[in-house]
């Protein structure tokens, strides 16, 4: 059966009396983990140009045994070694004209403050990607912008590691200071498990207490699948449902135990592992919003930071590129 040519339906409502049915909440899906920035430690840059020193002991000598009486033979020392970095600018700008402000808006009070609340999201999620990333350092100039150059930049040969743990790749030491070599991928290799190991023996020989280690999705997986996996079963109570655990959260090595942690804005290429104690993110200007003069009917804000990562020990950390 079917209704009647003269009944009336909600059909014949829709544009004119039919009232919408418009949730008043703006659901929004996309992602803001920022685990680099959240792990690393925090700090004050005083200029542009952020320095710090960096030391090692002298190589271990196991013939260190005197003469008695002998004379005293003064031996040159190593001095510690000064690493710089640039500080960047981040900045996200909007504008929200007086009407728009005032009008009744479904999911939100008000739009200014709505943009507001959503550029800071999105404005540490941009430095989360560039803390990551494989940007070298870059003074910039009156028409470009400087750049803090990110943890691949600062992770070197010979930690900079083959996958297969036998060769390293070309990302060179810092000049001058600065890390503002390009990183050199090399070939494209598959991730496999000596390549972890090495990458994880090479940190702890050279004094770094992986606690991290940080890749994409398909990395991840790929490690999930290794025989060095802590445990994937977990005590439940007698009366609850049992958990089925189809990922690692820990990898055990012989250097410890390292947390396996997903990034979202790391290159998908790049494996890290990383000691979190010797990071640092340094802020000349911290997150602020400022009020923009304004152009007519209209209020604009400029939300930003001003900030640069500081490598305490880039040697503690390493680093495979180019892995799938």
């Amino acid at each position: 059966m079917a209704a009647t040519v003269a009944a009336s339906k909600a059909y014949d409502l829709a544009g004119g009396a039919l009232r919408e049915d418009l949730r008043d909440i703006i659901y929004d899906i996309s992602p803001m983990d920022t685990i680099f920035l959240t792990k690393a430690g925090r700090g004050t840059a005083k200029s542009t140009t952020h320095e710090w020193l960096t030391d090692t002991l002298a190589s271990v000598s196991a013939k260190n045994a005197a003469i008695e009486g002998n004379d005293f033979t003064a031996v040159a020392r190593t001095l510690p070694a000064r690493l710089k970095n640039y500080t960047q600018i981040s900045r996200k700008d909007f504008e929200v004209t007086g009407t728009a402000r005032k009008v009744s808006n479904a999911g939100m009070r008000e739009l200014l403050a709505y943009h507001t609340a959503q550029a800071s999201k999105e404005i540490k999620r941009d430095i989360e990607a560039g803390l990551l990333s494989d940007e070298p350092a870059s003074a910039g100039t009156s028409v470009s912008a400087r750049v803090s150059a990110g943890a691949e930049a600062w992770i070197y040969a010979p930690n900079h590691i083959n996958t297969n743990g036998t060769t390293t790749s070309t990302t060179t030491a810092p000049v001058s200071g600065f890390a503002v070599s390009p990183v050199t991928d090399g070939s494209a290799t598959a991730f496999v498990e000596t390549g972890l190991q090495a990458m994880l023996q090479q940190a702890w020989s050279m004094g770094g207490e992986t606690d991290v280690i940080l890749c994409g999705p398909t990395i991840y997986n790929k490690i999930s699948a290794f025989t060095g996996i802590a445990t994937r079963f977990r005590d439940v109570g007698s009366r609850q449902q049992a958990q089925i655990i189809g990922a690692a959260d820990v990898y055990v090595s012989a250097f410890g135990s390292h947390n396996i942690v997903l990034s979202r804005w790391a290159r998908a290429t790049t494996v890290f592992a990383l000691d979190m104690s010797t990071w640092e993110v340094a802020y000349l200007r911290p997150f602020e919003t400022i009020d923009v003069a304004k152009v007519g009917d209209a209020d604009r804000r400029a939300l930003l930071a001003e900030y640069t990562l500081v490598a305490k020990a880039p040697m503690a950390n390493t680093k495979a590129t180019n892995v799938s």
